[in-house]
């Protein structure tokens, strides 16, 4: 399993797409308030807790500004979701549907969202 700690910052990748679980009928009641990501290879089904990892991973954030986000939309403590989240987030790594930003792209980026 992929590395990942606090300072980390994932991108989600081009080629995943992503649709809402309740829009597709097959998959299972675990699903439910979850998404399903799919991509040339394979399809992927997060719960709804994983799901709000997932759309908090935007390129700026860092697992542990996604780990406070988690925690206030579940209303709990991060101390007690933290590991949740850098084991989704490791996940996520392994199968190929997010990667992780250099620095100096995430630089890139903080430069370009503040002068464009």
């Amino acid at each position: 399993m992929s590395t990942v700690n606090d300072t980390t910052v994932l991108v989600r990748r081009l080629d995943v797409t992503a649709r809402r679980t309740d829009q597709v009928m097959e998959l299972s009641d675990r699903a439910e308030g979850g998404v399903l990501l799919e991509t040339v290879i394979g399809r992927y089904v997060l719960d709804r807790d994983a799901r709000v990892v997932w759309l908090l991973v935007d390129g700026r954030r860092t697992l542990a500004e996604i780990a406070d986000g988690v925690a206030g939309q579940l209303d709990l403590p991060v101390a007690d979701i933290r590991e949740g989240v850098h084991e989704v987030s490791a996940r996520l790594l392994d199968l190929g549907l997010v990667e992780i930003v250099s620095a100096a792209d995430a630089e890139a980026f903080a430069q370009l969202t503040v002068s464009g």
